[in-house]
């Protein structure tokens, strides 16, 4: 059996007036501001609160593991007075975890223009989620927002680790225009098999719909005045088809339905009637998206992401 680590008091977290010392696991010790603790975080509202909160009273928000350790702080009656009776932090967090959350708690990670790291900011998502500190959450998830560090595969996993629903939708989005066969083994491991099966059929989905609807033109809507409807349809329908139309769009640019849709206005087809084109065009931008072929993508994708969610 191998001897617990010596302890060694933080160099700048042992604050002289601190009321609170909390030990990490590799044996760092921090001297902290017990009141300022509690009131920022609810878990350590219930582990250091006198007499302990029951069961019910906790926060339907706490993980299973927290509700254990507040159950287990209770029976342990902490101290945390002096360096021997020091309160031990679980030992699912790393000794830099504890850091990088405690320097939030207390002020000395600040809000700036420039995002901390990536690795930080991930870290003080897991501490502050698990010790449910709001505030902490919060910032984490701001600066994480458009982090040019975070790929799409990672922010799924964090999404669905934390429940940070419109990042699920974020992530797959960014996923169904990048190929399975880019993603690497560490990809795959954020991802999880059920999520990237999920991927696997929407990307199959979405191509046979792609196919579709460029191999199949929308039919045309003729205004009263069109000299000839035969004519104006073929030649919507050929130039539907060309390289340089809709289908070149949708298969050689890979364009999504909606992409499309936003450029519907700008389609030029050489000898139709301007207004059958102007009438066929708005028909298409203004169906509804339960019916619209151009938008169907964006159902197949919100379909994904809510089965995705409803499994968490």
């Amino acid at each position: 059996m191998s001897a617990p680590p010596l302890s060694r008091r933080h160099s700048s977290l042992y604050f002289p007036d601190g009321t609170l010392t909390l030990k990490a696991h590799d044996g760092t010790l921090y001297n902290v501001n017990r009141q300022l603790l509690v009131l920022k975080s609810e878990l350590f509202a219930g582990m250091l609160t006198l007499p302990q909160p029951p069961p019910e009273a906790l926060s339907p928000t706490l993980s299973q593991g927290s509700r254990g350790l507040i159950e287990r702080a209770a029976q342990a009656g902490l101290d945390g007075t002096t360096d021997e009776t020091a309160v031990a932090l679980p030992e699912t967090l790393s000794a830099e975890e504890c850091e990088i959350f405690l320097e939030f708690v207390f002020n000395t990670l600040p809000w700036s223009q420039n995002p901390p790291p990536l690795e930080r900011l991930c870290a003080l998502l897991k501490t502050c989620d698990f010790f449910a500190v709001e505030s902490g959450i919060r910032y984490a998830v701001h600066y994480l927002e458009n982090h040019v560090d975070l790929g799409s595969a990672r922010r799924y996993r964090l999404a669905r680790d934390y429940n940070i629903r419109h990042w699920a939708k974020m992530a797959f989005e960014e996923l169904m225009v990048q190929s399975v066969l880019t993603l690497e083994e560490e990809d795959e491991q954020d991802l999880g098999w059920n999520a990237y099966r999920v991927l696997v059929r929407t990307q199959a989905e979405v191509m046979q719909h792609k196919l579709c609807l460029a191999f199949f033109p929308v039919q045309p809507v003729h205004a009263p005045d069109c000299y000839s409807n035969e004519y104006c349809g073929r030649s919507w329908e050929e130039n539907w088809v060309a390289a340089s139309g809709p289908l070149g769009s949708l298969l050689r640019d890979q364009l999504s339905g909606k992409e499309l849709h936003d450029k519907l206005h700008d389609l030029s087809i050489p000898g139709m009637e301007p207004e059958c084109r102007r009438r066929t065009v708005r028909i298409m931008q203004e169906t509804p998206t339960e019916k619209s072929l151009l938008k169907a993508e964006e159902k197949y994708i919100e379909d994904a992401v809510q089965e995705l969610i409803r499994q968490w």
